[in-house]
């Protein structure tokens, strides 16, 4: 799935990240990331509103989740996430995830093909003026 396709995927699929403004930048199997404009995703503090930084990362995570899955078609919901808020973003936003653990992806596809569901754990880091703002990790589970 092209960068292009997947923001139209996303915009169209799940609403919120419209208002977002985020632009898919990469959209590969072994890495996603995603932009948000800080102009957008403001606070009154002048930096990232912390339910922007939480929301990118949590699409962020997601899409790398479709793209190594694209067969279940989306069928994809969080379990659990956590978002550690090392920094204030003052910049654009930028969420990166990228495949870490193959054993643990392909435990993910075995418990797909056994019992129709699988988990897995995915990590993304956020970068604003090329500093880490955030770290964020969370479970997601694909279901057939």
């Amino acid at each position: 799935m092209t960068p292009n396709e997947l923001q139209t995927f996303l915009h169209q699929n799940i609403p919120a990240s419209a208002a977002l403004q985020l632009t898919v930048v990469d959209s590969r199997a072994e890495k996603v990331a995603l932009l948000a404009p800080f102009a957008a995703n403001c606070n009154h503090h002048h930096s990232v509103f912390g339910g922007s930084i939480s929301l990118l990362a949590t699409l962020c995570a997601w899409s790398l989740v479709h793209l190594n899955f694209p067969e279940y078609h989306g069928k994809i919901v969080i379990q659990e996430g956590s978002t550690r808020y090392l920094k204030p973003a003052r910049g654009d936003l930028t969420a990166v995830c990228e495949t870490e653990n193959p054993e643990e992806w392909a435990e993910c596809a075995k418990m797909l093909a056994s019992r129709g569901k699988g988990k897995i754990n995915v990590s993304c880091r956020l970068f604003s003026e090329g500093e880490v703002a955030a770290e964020f990790a969370g479970r997601y589970v694909v279901l057939a």
